[in-house]
């Protein structure tokens, strides 16, 4: 069984790890979620909304930082990348 604790922790290490660009321990939290995803996880109904919250603050995060990945592949790709570093 996998408490609430647990889960609230790791969605604030993967937060704190991807404004670190760390993609080492992100891959250790990978590996982590792999594990918790086949674990019975129960938690208590109270504790859902805190949980659900961080969840959404990490989904924005994902999805501005692959529309960002997404800007910079096509700059990229217009051979545009070598006109910002002078």
């Amino acid at each position: 069984m996998v408490t609430y604790q647990a889960i609230a922790d790791m969605l604030d290490e993967t937060l704190e790890a991807l404004v670190s660009l760390d993609m080492d321990r992100l891959i250790l939290l990978e590996e982590r979620m792999e594990v918790l995803t086949q674990s019975n996880v129960i938690c208590a109904e109270s504790s859902t909304g805190s949980i659900l919250a961080k969840k959404r603050v990490l989904e924005l995060v994902l999805r501005n930082s692959e529309e960002n990945l997404n800007a910079l592949n096509r700059l990229h790709s217009r051979n545009m990348g070598s006109q910002w570093v002078r």
